[in-house]
C-alpha cells in the first residue's frame, strides 16, 4: 500500500478528563466515518463490520475488555474508489491518551484492489480528510505556542514580528504557508479558503495583509528570504534568518499564473507524503499488538516456542522500520532540496534568458555592472533589488519592452531604485520633504500633477488596472529628456495612500500629452 497522506494532532482536553476527551474524539471519528458508508455510529463500536457498498471498518481498543476505560482507539475504514473500483483507500485513525493529551493520527493509504494483475496508470483524487478539521475545530491543538486552525490567519504589519518570532521558532512542527496580494488585483492568486482547509494539520496558513506588512516581512528577513506581490513562500520548520533561501520554496506570480496543477493540490499532495513519511506510529497500535499477543499466551493459543520467536521478529520488525523511517525522512529532505535547487535553477536560467534578451547583451555580470545589460534586463534587475518597496504593474513590464532602443540602461536601473528609495521613505514617514525636493536634489524633475491624465484625449494612456478599479498614472519622474520618444524616459506611477506604496505602471517613453 502506498501512503498519500498523514497528519498528528496532539488533542488537549480539560485536565482529570482525558477520558471525555478521548470518548469524544472517538464519537466524532465514528460519525465522520457513518455518514459516507452507511453504517451507524454504534454498529462502528464492534470489531469489524462490512456493508454491500464494499466498506469495511474494524475497530480495535485498549484495553481490550469492553468493561474497562478504554485508553486508546483505532478506525481503519476501507473503501472503494470513487473513480476507479479497482483502487481501494485506507483511511487509519488512531488515538492514543497521553498524560492530559490525546494523540490522533490520521493515515491515507491507496492500493490495487484486485487480484488481477494490469499495469495502468490508477486513476484517483482525494482531498484532505474532512476528520482532521473537526478535531481542529473541537479541540485545542498548538504548536509552539500557536494554535493550530483549519483557517488562515491575517498578518498586519504590527503582527509582522511575532510571525517572525513564530516562524524562527525551533519547536515548531509544523510549516507555513505565507500568501501574499497580487497588486493588480489587491487580492491572492490562491484560493484562502481552499488552502487552509486542504492543509488543516499540514501547515499554518497566513495571508501578508497589506503592503507594509510585506514590507516590514522584508526588512526583518531580508529580500531574498521574504515574500511579496502575490507570491507564495513555505517556511519549513527549523527556519532561521541565516537559512538558505532555496531550501523554503517560493512560488512566483509568474508561475502561478502560468496555469497546470492547481497550488492547492501541489501543496497538499506533497506536504500529504512528506507526513506520511515522518508521522509516527501511534502508540495505541503498539498497545494493542502487545495486548492481544499477551492474551494468546495466557489462553494457550500462542505455543511456547512461539513467544520468543515473535519477540526476535518484533525487534527485526523494529529494525526495518526505523531504517524505512530513516530512509522516508532523507527521501523527503531530499525531495525539499531538490525543489530547492529546481528554483534556484528557474530564477538563474530567468536571469540569463532576460539578460540575453537583445543582441550585445552578455551573462555573468558583476552584480551592479548594469552598463552592459539589456534595457529590460537593467529592469530586472532592479525589480529584484526593488523587492517590495514599490509594486510594479504588469503594464511596467510591458512599457520596458517597448522602450527596448533606449541608450542607457544604467540610468533607468538608478531611477527605478531611486524611486524605490523614496517610496520606502514614504511609507515610513522617514521622507522628510515632498517628493518633488526630494528628487529635485537627485538631479531628477519630478511632477505630481498631470492635465493630460484627465483630458478625454488622453486620459485612456494613464489610466491602469489596480486592485478592484482603475487609477490615474499622474505623479512622474522625468530621468532623461530628449528630441526622440525612444530616448526621453519617464517613470509614472499611482500613490496608494491606503496601502503607503507607490504603484508604478509605467516606465519608458513619455506618455502623451
Amino acid at each position: 500500500m502506498r501512503e498519500l497522506y498523514a497528519c498528528q494532532l496532539v488533542l488537549n482536553g480539560e485536565k482529570g478528563s482525558i477520558a471525555n476527551t478521548l470518548e469524544r474524539a472517538g464519537i466524532l471519528v465514528r460519525e465522520w466515518i457513518a455518514r459516507p458508508s452507511g453504517l451507524s455510529p454504534e454498529q462502528l463500536r464492534h470489531q469489524e463490520v462490512e456493508t454491500p457498498s464494499g466498506h469495511t471498518v474494524r475497530t480495535s481498543r485498549f484495553p481490550l475488555e469492553e468493561d474497562e476505560d478504554p485508553a486508546g482507539l483505532r478506525y481503519v475504514w476501507e473503501r472503494p474508489g470513487a473513480d476507479d473500483a479497482s483502487i481501494q483507500f485506507t483511511l487509519d485513525i488512531a488515538l492514543a491518551t497521553q498524560e492530559d493529551e490525546v494523540c490522533a493520527t490520521v493515515r491515507i493509504g491507496v492500493q490495487q484492489g484486485g487480484r488481477d494483475f494490469q499495469l495502468s496508470r490508477p486513476v484517483y483524487q482525494f482531498s484532505a480528510p474532512a476528520i482532521v478539521r473537526t478535531l481542529l475545530r473541537e479541540f485545542q491543538v498548538s504548536d509552539a505556542g500557536q494554535r493550530v486552525t483549519p483557517e488562515y490567519r491575517v498578518i498586519r504589519a504590527g503582527d509582522v514580528s511575532s510571525l517572525v518570532s513564530f516562524l524562527t521558532n525551533q519547536q515548531r512542527a509544523l510549516p507555513v504557508v505565507a500568501v501574499t496580494n497580487y497588486p493588480t488585483t489587491g487580492r491572492p492568486l490562491v484560493d484562502l479558503k481552499e488552502l487552509a482547509r486542504e492543509l488543516a494539520g499540514l501547515a499554518h496558513v497566513v495571508v501578508i495583509s497589506t503592503h507594509l506588512a510585506s514590507q516590514a516581512l522584508t526588512e526583518q528577513l531580508g529580500p531574498s528570504r521574504s515574500v511579496w506581490q502575490g507570491a507564495v513562500r513555505l517556511y519549513w520548520p527549523q527556519f532561521s534568518i541565516e537559512a538558505n533561501p532555496y531550501e523554503h520554496k517560493l512560488w512566483t506570480p509568474s508561475r502561478l499564473l502560468s496555469g497546470g496543477e492547481s497550488l492547492v493540490g501541489e501543496l497538499r499532495r506533497w506536504l500529504g507524503s512528506v507526513g506520511a513519511a515522518t508521522v509516527p506510529e501511534n502508540p495505541v497500535i503498539e498497545w494493542v499488538r502487545i495486548a492481544r499477543r499477551k492474551a494468546m499466551t495466557e489462553t494457550g493459543e500462542l505455543p511456547a516456542w512461539a513467544e520468543p520467536y515473535l519477540r526476535g521478529i518484533e525487534a527485526d520488525l523494529l529494525r526495518y522500520k526505523t531504517e524505512r523511517d530513516e530512509a522516508r525522512r532523507a527521501e523527503a529532505e531530499a525531495k525539499a532540496r531538490l525543489e530547492g535547487m529546481r528554483e534556484q535553477y528557474a530564477l538563474v536560467a530567468r536571469h540569463s534568458k532576460s539578460s540575453s534578451a537583445e543582441p550585445g547583451s552578455p551573462a555573468g555580470t558583476e552584480e551592479d555592472d548594469v552598463l552592459s545589460l539589456s534595457v529590460y534586463a537593467a529592469y530586472e534587475r532592479a525589480k529584484a533589488k526593488i523587492g517590495d518597496d514599490l509594486v510594479l504593474l504588469p503594464r511596467a513590464d510591458k512599457s520596458v519592452r517597448e522602450f527596448a532602443s533606449y541608450k542607457d540602461p544604467e540610468k533607468l536601473y538608478r531611477a527605478l531604485l531611486d524611486v524605490a528609495e523614496a517610496g520606502r521613505r514614504w511609507s515610513t514617514n522617514t521622507l522628510g520633504k515632498p517628493f518633488g525636493e526630494y528628487f529635485g536634489g537627485l538631479g531628477y524633475g519630478y511632477s505630481a500633477l498631470n492635465p493630460a491624465a484627465h483630458a478625454r484625449k488622453t486620459r485612456r494612456h494613464y489610466e491602469v488596472k489596480y486592485k478592484d478599479g482603475t487609477v490615474l498614472l499622474e505623479a512622474h519622474l522625468k530621468v532623461d529628456e530628449a528630441t526622440s520618444r525612444d530616448q526621453c524616459l519617464r517613470i509614472y506611477w499611482y500613490i496608494d495612500e491606503d496601502e503607503r506604496v507607490l504603484v508604478v505602471g509605467h516606465v519608458g517613453r513619455h506618455l502623451p500629452d
